[in-house]
């Protein structure tokens, strides 16, 4: 992605809590690639709590919002046009990309006792 750094500082200082490109690569029903390339911001709890209570009634649609809503460069319009028909795809940007930010690989031990 070409982005200038003039650019990245600003939206460094505008979302101090970090930002990071995101690459999602997959292929068609008929094989042909597609890329989709943009930087977007940290998540927050609060973005975490809209998409866990959109989810329970349409967590495709809430996987498409969360990823437009972190999208800050391009204008998330095209992005999102390119992924809209392809669930799994921005379903597992979610899952890699985003939700490692509120914990990741967690092992739980609960015993009796």
């Amino acid at each position: 992605m070409k982005i200038d750094k003039s650019k990245i500082e600003e939206l460094k200082n505008r979302y101090p809590g970090g930002i990071f490109v995101g690459e999602i690569n997959f292929n068609d029903e008929e094989g042909k690639p597609h890329e989709a390339e943009f930087v977007y911001r940290k998540p927050t709890t609060a973005d975490l709590e809209a998409h866990t209570k959109s989810g329970s009634k349409n967590p495709m649609v809430a996987n498409l919002n969360l990823v437009q809503s972190l999208i800050v460069h391009p204008e998330p319009g095209p992005i999102i046009e390119a992924i809209r028909e392809y669930p799994a795809v921005y379903g597992r940007f979610v899952d890699e990309a985003l939700v490692p930010f509120f914990g990741a690989n967690i092992m739980v031990v609960s015993k009796k006792l």
